[in-house]
């Protein structure tokens, strides 16, 4: 219960608060975080993060039921956003950024029969690799088993199904090559 009336405190003193409180919640840290308000956090057990981290005003990370979320140095995830590992795994390199309104689920519905609601079959569970300098742009959906290489660059309102080559700038529904940054 304090977990929740302490997401709604605002200014510093709200994040010194959700630092304090959250800290030994989570598997491992290795340094300082900021956590917004609005933030909702489920699987603290589960999830590992390095150094400089912000989860920033009504992101929703979730980990429980046995997902694993590991978490990099100098990363943000910005407003709105949402890290679903719960039964498979996320997996953030050093500093990468995901903007707002953005979706990372390593999980789906299965829906591979027809004749069964797709809400009768269960789930499928995967993993998502973002290796080290990744920058996921607003309003983005990467799904499960996929890894973004190093360097790469997702533009806006993109949805990543397959895996990325690193240097590479993509956009698009599916997401495409635009140019390679090196």
């Amino acid at each position: 219960m304090y977990i929740s009336i302490l997401s709604t405190i605002p200014t510093e003193i709200g994040k010194q608060l959700r630092y304090f409180a959250y800290k030994p919640l989570f598997k491992s840290i290795k340094g300082k975080f900021s956590i917004d308000t609005g933030v909702t956090i489920l699987g603290f057990e589960n999830i590992t993060i390095g150094k400089n981290i912000s989860f920033m005003k009504n992101s929703y990370i979730y980990a429980h039921d046995s997902g694993v979320l590991e978490i990099g140095d100098n990363f943000t995830l910005n407003s709105n956003s949402q890290l679903g590992a719960s039964f498979g795994k996320i997996v953030i390199g050093d500093n990468c950024a995901i903007a707002p309104n953005c979706v990372l689920r390593a999980s789906n519905h299965n829906f591979s029969n027809p004749n069964i609601p797709f809400r009768e079959q269960g789930h499928t569970y995967g993993e998502i690799i973002l290796e080290d300098d990744v920058w996921v742009s607003s309003n983005c959906v990467i799904t499960a088993n996929t890894k973004i290489g190093k360097s790469s660059i997702i533009g806006a309102g993109s949805v990543v199904t397959k895996d990325v080559e690193p240097y590479s700038v993509m956009g698009g529904v599916p997401a495409k090559l635009i140019i390679k940054r090196k």
